[in-house]
């Protein structure tokens, strides 16, 4: 439930290169976690580049926000994948194979020798992971009982209920568990402390049958993870407002730590030096945001009952595909 122009009357959209851009110009360098690791040494990652508080925004009648940079197209699949994996509560590599992510965005950061390090089983994201955050958040009932709390449900419930409300909000942040404190006895549980979808907020307007969205990103890296959690985000606010039929007309996030390691700083001059036009018949011809709905015919009762089949990528004209490296 996207209002797309038509494709033509769309306008290349350069916020994310400029980000790029940015982080290169203004960005501060900084020896991270990666770089202090020993199975680095020979990696040739010395540091990271970062700024702080960035904003991306998206008015989605100009196209979906799946970047054109590269090829995105499997990826995107991978990505909602994983995003529909998580909203169902998956917190380990079996669980997320069960809805088709790629074992590629998880493999390598939930192997024997780094879940032993953490006190967690091999294979396992933690307690401190999205899908339990979003699914399993330990709570109290009013009578004291103690609960395990769906942040899902729970908001299709109020969005149902009362959609004028402010308080349309899920996290995938559990402090005990995604940051924990030795001092406090509170040992940190996840593999990976969550780095997108920290705090995700609807404001609909159930008067006008629109809805806008916002994320927050703790964490960012910029050329490699950045570009899937927007898409992937963008389409579960693309889910939402088909549940509820609402137009989904704006997508802005907010980015605490956008970032890139050195070893990337190629790719980085690649991506910001591919134009968002494409020479053509000896003119140019626009690399625009492409459309993402949902199929027809599609009946959900649920966030939870969408699949990575459910959706179509159309007027996609992506540069090509090319890998780009990330310390684990």
């Amino acid at each position: 439930m996207i209002p797309y122009l038509p494709y033509e009357q769309r306008v290349p959209d350069t916020q994310y290169e400029n980000l790029l851009r940015e982080i290169v110009t203004r960005g501060k360098d900084k020896v991270p976690i990666h770089a202090r690791l020993s199975q680095n040494n020979q990696s040739g990652h010395h540091n990271s580049r970062e700024l702080s508080g960035k904003c991306l925004e998206y008015y989605l009648d100009n196209g979906f926000p799946l970047l054109t940079g590269r090829d995105f197209t499997n990826s995107f699949r991978g990505a909602a994948a994983e995003m529909l994996a998580f909203i169902n509560g998956a917190d380990s590599l079996s669980s997320l194979r069960e809805f088709e992510c790629p074992d590629i965005f998880w493999e390598r950061w939930v192997t024997k020798e780094k879940c032993d390090l953490l006190g967690i089983k091999e294979g396992t994201l933690g307690k401190g992971s999205y899908g339990n955050s979003f699914t399993k958040f330990p709570a109290e009932t009013k009578s004291g009982d103690n609960i395990l709390f769906d942040q899902i449900t729970a908001l299709e419930s109020n969005m149902r209920k009362m959609p004028f409300l402010r308080t349309h909000a899920i996290t995938s942040w559990n402090p005990p568990y995604s940051m924990g404190d030795q001092n406090q006895n509170r040992p940190r549980e996840v593999a990976v402390a969550p780095c997108h979808a920290n705090f995700i907020h609807f404001v609909v307007w159930d008067d006008l049958g629109e809805i806008e969205m916002t994320i927050t990103n703790r964490s960012s890296d910029g050329p490699v993870g950045l570009p899937l959690n927007i898409s992937e985000w963008c389409l579960f606010g693309l889910m939402v407002s088909y549940l509820f039929g609402y137009k989904f007309t704006k997508y802005t996030v907010f980015l605490c730590n956008p970032h890139y390691y050195d070893i990337q700083l190629p790719a980085i001059e690649k991506l910001v030096g591919r134009p968002p036009y494409d020479a053509l018949n000896n003119g140019l011809a626009p690399r625009r945001f492409p459309t993402v709905k949902v199929k027809e015919g599609v009946n959900v009762k649920s966030l939870k009952d969408f699949r990575k089949t459910d959706f179509v990528l159309e007027d996609y004209n992506p540069h090509t595909m090319f890998k780009i490296p990330t310390p684990i």
